[in-house]
């Protein structure tokens, strides 16, 4: 009797389960079969020129949670830093960071907006920029988006996601603010130190949770 293939979401849970308890690196995988087709018309689109599979790697990756435990979260990014983000997120890791939750794009149907207000941290989506017709960096899986809901997208027009209206103030952006990235802290000063650029230095407009490899 032929043997069924694992549904995406036991792929994943196995891939959990092999890191040790202790370990805060994560470390890449080629997207399995099974996550490939549920990123398919969802989170990747044919035609649009984002990062083919090949491309494209599965993080694994170890995080704090906003009550201290430590989870396993998952991110989709270009294969060319995969070994680059996981040094990060190890020393946010490290630094005690916490992290909301870190699920790929597909599980809240492509939709950035989705993503961002359930305060998800996610890296490829093969999407436009907003209101434009440009790849985002987000099509080629290097750019990440940190918990959206305490480091919000503002512009003149508002904030986005709108429980990010919490965090979009300067004073609301405390050192005693869990969560949140601040110039110069350790979320910053581990993607700059590895060549990566951050939203929050945006002049037109401030990105928090953006971190990308082309700075924009």
């Amino acid at each position: 009797m032929p043997l069924r293939p694992l549904p995406c979401a036991a792929i994943l849970a196995l891939l959990a389960s092999a890191l040790s308890a202790q370990e805060p690196r994560g470390r890449a995988e080629p997207i399995p079969d099974a996550l490939w087709q549920k990123m398919q018309g969802v989170s990747w689109h044919p035609g649009l020129g984002c990062a083919g599979r090949a491309e494209l790697r599965l993080l694994t990756i170890p995080h704090h949670d906003f009550t201290g435990d430590r989870r396993l979260g998952h991110l989709v990014a270009v294969a060319a830093e995969a070994d680059t983000l996981l040094d990060i997120f190890a020393a946010l890791y490290d630094a005690g960071y916490p992290i909301q939750q870190m699920r790929p794009v597909h599980e809240f149907g492509g939709r950035d907006d989705l993503s961002m207000s359930a305060n998800n941290t996610s890296a490829f989506n093969c999407r436009r920029v907003g209101g434009g017709t440009r790849l985002s960096d987000h099509a080629f899986g290097t750019a990440v988006d940190i918990n959206p809901v305490q480091n919000p997208y503002v512009t003149q027009g508002g904030t986005t996601p709108a429980a990010g209206v919490d965090f979009d103030q300067s004073a609301e952006r405390g050192a005693g603010v869990s969560g949140v990235i601040r110039e110069g802290d350790a979320v910053v000063r581990a993607f700059t130190a590895r060549g990566w650029g951050w939203g929050g230095t945006w002049r037109s407009a401030k990105d928090y949770q953006h971190f990308s490899r082309s700075g924009g």
